[in-house]
């Protein structure tokens, strides 16, 4: 007889289960935490605020898309939080409108391990003297939305407007083949109400492919086509879901199947050597972004984006803050060594 997770042919599977129980476990709680935290009176007194969340899987553009709602011209007070994967929040660092409305939540998946943390945030902004109109939740790209929307069903000050799940339209015919990427794609886009094909711009020769294999995940989903994240506001606010609190949350352990790694350098970089340490990065890295300051402009903020063998690195306006650079490398656990990542690389701080 046995008592636990045993190793040999089913022992990754068993681990999975356990890890996708505990995950579960974890977001329930935090959906219980949730009718505590937010009481019928708070609903009352503010009204329901709409909750628009923002999932896609690494590199998806859902950073490109948080960035236009902040800086378009639309006359609504929109209030971002912003979860991502791994021990530095990078993203919270690229919503370049950042004001007292971008929140940062804790490290880790939104749909399970920090449903409490979701939801004190929402609290906070609730019991403002002047609330928002409207909240965007950028999910990390690792995260199953499913239990998002399960805490804000939960939350009777909070309506959920809807989840929209970016894909990309570039390489989005790789990843549903591997078989460690495909069900966190899949999560995506069967938590969906509404589907957005990005980066069309650089689907080469096969978009009828791509749309036609999108269409088979997606069902009756309504996706619409478009090239750097250029959603309409009225569209990302306007989704007005019918689902009902009996949404469920996906039972899978979707978190466990990607591992990161995450640096960070107090002092200016030299360019030239950043740049071929990450030539070197393994190809089995699915998601790189980073920020950094270089030596020979120590003042300036670097952007460094990568999406599989694709990259960027984009200068911004001179930055006030501490030249501090940071790095995440995401990629798949099942072929995960960091020590093919930090060998390339200086100490981290």
């Amino acid at each position: 007889m046995t008592s636990g997770p045993q190793k040999g042919a089913d022992g990754a599977g068993d681990l999975r289960r356990l890890a996708a129980g505990r995950e579960t476990l974890a977001m329930l709680t935090g959906i219980f935490e949730a009718a505590r935290l937010i009481p019928a009176q708070t609903a009352a007194k503010t009204g329901s605020l709409p909750l628009t969340v923002i999932s896609g899987f690494l590199g998806a553009g859902k950073t490109t898309l948080v960035n236009r709602l902040l800086s378009e011209t639309h006359g609504r007070r929109i209030a971002v939080l912003v979860n991502d994967f791994g021990a530095v929040n990078i993203d919270e660092e690229l919503i370049r409108s950042r004001s007292e409305d971008a929140i940062g939540l804790a490290n880790g998946c939104a749909c399970c391990s920090i449903a409490g943390d979701l939801t004190r945030a929402l609290l906070r902004l609730l019991q403002r003297p002047d609330p928002p109109d409207a909240i965007v939740l950028e999910a990390s790209g690792l995260a199953d939305p499913h239990g998002i929307a399960q805490v804000a069903l939960a939350n009777p000050a909070i309506r959920l407007d809807g989840v929209l799940t970016l894909v990309d339209g570039e390489t989005f015919l790789n990843r549903i083949r591997d078989p460690e990427i495909l069900p966190t794609i899949s999560s995506q886009l069967m938590a969906a109400d509404l589907v957005v094909l990005n980066k069309t711009d650089l689907i080469n020769g096969n978009r009828h492919l791509v749309r036609s294999r999108l269409e088979e995940f997606a069902g009756q989903r309504t996706i619409i086509e478009v090239v750097q994240a250029d959603v309409p506001v009225d569209i990302v606010l306007g989704v007005n879901t019918k689902r009902s609190s009996s949404f469920q949350c996906a039972m899978e352990g979707h978190a466990s199947a990607f591992s990161s790694w995450t640096c960070s350098w107090d002092v200016p970089l030299d360019r030239d050597w950043l740049a071929a340490a990450l030539r070197q990065l393994p190809a089995y890295v699915i998601r790189a972004k980073g920020i950094f300051h270089f030596e020979n402009e120590p003042a300036r903020r670097f952007v460094y984006q990568r999406v599989g063998r694709r990259e960027n690195l984009e200068a911004e306006a001179v930055s006030p803050s501490p030249p501090r650079s940071r790095l995440v490398v995401i990629g798949s656990s099942a072929a995960w060594n960091p020590r093919d990542i930090s060998r390339h690389f200086p100490p981290c701080r």
